[in-house]
């Protein structure tokens, strides 16, 4: 994956993140992807979209490194596998750009009514999916 394409989220790290061994605890990272999931599909959607039901179906984390209060924390996303009314995420989480932990997650587009899996909106599909195949293009 070509990593310098991916969309990237600063986080604010509070004190609250932190643990008794004086680390990011590992819960705040979860939350840490989500503000960066939730950033990311609000860049990819138009500004006059009504807001679209998503639910988290599976989120998947390595833990590679300690993070500690007051590193420069990223999360970089790249667009994965997109379904009929799932897409996933990969992502990087980086303090003062080394990496610190990496994983995966999956998306489900929801009708807000049935709250059951419904198609993903055409627009969505096309960015994800045209963000996905920019990546993964090889260059001559």
């Amino acid at each position: 994956m070509d990593w310098s394409r991916a969309h990237r989220t600063r986080i604010q790290m509070r004190y609250s993140d932190t643990d008794m061994m004086g680390h990011i605890n590992n819960a705040a990272y979860a939350q840490f992807l989500e503000i960066a999931r939730m950033e990311y599909l609000a860049a990819l959607l138009p500004a006059d979209t009504a807001p679209l039901s998503v639910v988290l179906a599976r989120l998947e984390l390595n833990y590679r490194r300690e993070v500690h209060l007051g590193q420069v924390v990223e999360v970089l996303t790249l667009p994965g596998r997109v379904g009929d009314s799932s897409w996933s995420y990969a992502f990087q989480i980086v303090a003062d750009g080394a990496l610190s932990s990496d994983g995966s997650s999956v998306q489900v587009h929801l009708d807000p009514l049935t709250r059951r899996p419904a198609p993903l909106p055409a627009f969505l599909r096309e960015r994800l999916e045209g963000v996905r195949q920019a990546n993964t293009a090889v260059s001559p």
